[in-house]
């Protein structure tokens, strides 16, 4: 059976006649598939869905659909239901379902919660208090955590029974605890299957573990993540004692935000919180105004040198041709620089210390890539000139040379400034980085010709 078939016309009728059928062929399919059918009905209709799937196959559904949504499913529930469906999610899930919802219902949902799964409600209380974006608040609260003098078959029956009761995201490492279960080792399942049972925990265990702290960004667990290519990663607080752990999915999540919201910085829009369509249409007209007035305004700047040079190029009118040809070349050329850097910067191939190293790299770059366009142009000039066509070719290959390595060096080099003060280089949007090359590609160009030709 095709799942759209389940909500065509008939739906209200199946799911009020026959329930248990419905129930069951939704469960052929995967959460994910739902929830994308699911976002896109009427909230009444999601609500009466909710209330006729099982607990925990529910809870998987709503894991998945997006905040805004989530948010109106757990609103128009009662308490009892929408605590019953918060009580199957996974730790960090069920924190930021909560946390979305306004102070009078979250209280109401964790008092529910106090008396149907003390320990879920306790959990959402601790991953409540870590600052937004922090390791804490994507980490889930559900591991495996032995002394380091456990058989390893006892430790595998561990796994077994947590991950029969439903408390673990995911089982790839047992954790191994002492001394106020602070992290002392590691194991994953893979060697505790090749183990000798009888052996302890202690002797097939890694004591070099790799860590992070519940207070870093997420973005670095993502980055030692990926260096190190791990499934999951242990959280510790600053005692030292384990307090979750951040897996790949997390992971998954915090790459894709942080890449979107670095591309919109680029583009010169104010990250926006939901998808496209999702986002009301003041804060998406908001989120794009402010830099289009902030470059409008730069523009002037570009008015205001080709005022101040009117008399040349009233009496070279050819000078007017090569205008948007200079400008656009040396915006070009820095808004590549640009993305090679911002992108080295958030990788940490690169920092603010190597400014030199890169001015250096930059310089050169920006000469040789220089030449080659320097050359087609001209050429391009000389056969477009009714009068002086070499010294007007000069002027064009000359400030073509120019303006490209200017425009590598701005480029490369804002982004360095504006990480070294704290803020995140990204800001230094392309559309800008170009707007600000092209006013130094038109002193560059209109400076040269008043030189050159007089």
């Amino acid at each position: 059976m095709r799942l759209a078939m389940l909500f065509g016309p008939d739906f209200h009728a199946t799911l009020a006649e026959d329930p248990q059928a419905f129930r069951e062929a939704l469960e052929e399919f995967h959460e994910e598939d739902i929830a994308e059918i699911v976002e896109e009905l009427p909230i009444e209709d999601i609500v009466a869905l909710f209330r006729v799937l099982p607990d925990e196959f529910g809870a998987g559904v709503l894991e998945r659909l997006p905040d805004e949504r989530r948010s109106e499913v757990l609103e128009k529930l009662k308490v009892e239901e929408a605590a019953s469906l918060l009580a199957e999610m996974e730790p960090d899930d069920r924190a930021d379902a909560v946390q979305e919802l306004d102070e009078g219902l979250q209280d109401k949902l964790l008092a529910q919660l106090d008396q149907v799964e003390p320990e879920a409600a306790q959990e959402v209380r601790e991953l409540a208090r870590y600052a937004e974006g922090s390791v804490g608040s994507i980490m889930t609260t559900s591991f495996v955590g032995c002394a380091p003098d456990t058989k390893v078959w006892k430790a595998l029956d561990e796994v077994r029974r947590m991950t029969r009761a439903g408390e673990l995201e995911s089982i790839y490492y047992v954790f191994v605890q002492a001394f106020g279960d602070k992290l002392v080792g590691v194991a994953s399942l893979r060697e505790l299957i090749l183990a000798d049972p009888s052996q302890e925990l202690a002797d097939v265990m890694t004591e070099n573990v790799v860590r992070i702290l519940d207070t870093e960004d997420r973005e670095v667990a993502a980055r030692v993540i990926a260096k190190y290519d791990f499934h999951a990663m242990p959280v510790v607080d600053a005692q030292g004692k384990m307090v979750g752990v951040i897996t790949i999915d997390d992971v998954v999540d915090v790459v894709i935000d942080e890449a979107t919201e670095d591309a919109q910085k680029m583009g010169a829009v104010s990250p926006i919180e939901g998808g496209y369509f999702q986002t009301a249409f003041f804060d998406y007209w908001k989120s794009r105004v402010t830099w289009l007035v902030v470059l409008f305004l730069g523009g002037f700047l570009t008015a205001n040198v080709m005022q101040s040079f009117s008399g040349e190029i009233q009496r070279v009118v050819t000078l007017a041709v090569f205008i948007p040809l200079i400008i656009s070349t040396g915006g070009n050329a820095g808004s590549q620089s640009a993305t090679l850097i911002i992108r080295a910067l958030s990788l940490h191939e690169v920092e603010p210390r190597d400014w030199l190293r890169v001015l250096g790299r930059e310089l050169l770059t920006g000469l040789t890539l220089g030449l080659v366009v320097g050359a087609l142009g001209f050429l391009r000039a000389y056969f477009a000139a009714d009068a002086q066509a070499i010294p007007l070719a000069m002027v064009v290959s000359v400030s073509i040379v120019a303006v490209v390595t200017v425009g590598s060096l701005v480029g490369s080099l804002l982004p360095l400034l504006i990480q070294r003060v704290g803020l995140d280089p990204a800001v230094s949007s392309t559309p800008f980085i170009a707007s600000l090359s092209d006013v130094v590609g038109l002193l560059v160009y209109l400076g040269i010709a008043s030189t050159l030709l007089g």
